[in-house]
């Protein structure tokens, strides 16, 4: 969302317009170096109407690239938003679920599970004691 990514191609910012994001999300699902993708949805006015709706079939699409591929492209999320909100938080979240995104409580557990899933379950298997 920085300035830096939308004031040179003229572009509402990434809570507006998903076209950034979806050009990003099909790059690193045709990079065999990506272990995971993390995204942040945030819901409430000034941001898109149906951001699940908007990103849910490009993160489909960049699941089944990575598998015509042999590989596995976990999408991990979290969505910032109540029940209140315009967007409604539930069906925001099932929109993402239902396309195989695992969905977090928060940004933080959402930052853990990436991490975790990129390191292979190495850190689980630290904080195991090498037992899982």
């Amino acid at each position: 969302g920085e300035d830096e990514f939308t004031a040179e191609i003229d572009k509402p910012h990434p809570m507006i317009w998903h076209g950034l994001r979806q050009e990003r999300i099909m790059s690193e699902a045709s990079d065999p170096e990506t272990a995971v993708i993390l995204l942040d949805v945030v819901l409430g006015y000034g941001a898109h109407e149906d951001p699940a709706g908007e990103l849910a079939p490009t993160i489909k699409e960049a699941k089944e690239t990575a598998e015509k591929e042999g590989r596995s492209l976990p999408v991990v999320a979290s969505v910032c938003g109540t029940a209140q909100d315009p967007q409604d938080l539930s069906d925001q979240e099932k929109k993402l679920a239902d396309v195989g995104v695992i969905v977090m409580p928060s940004n933080a557990q959402a930052a853990r599970m990436a991490a975790l899933i990129a390191s292979r379950g190495e850190a689980l298997d630290k904080l195991m004691g090498g037992k899982s």
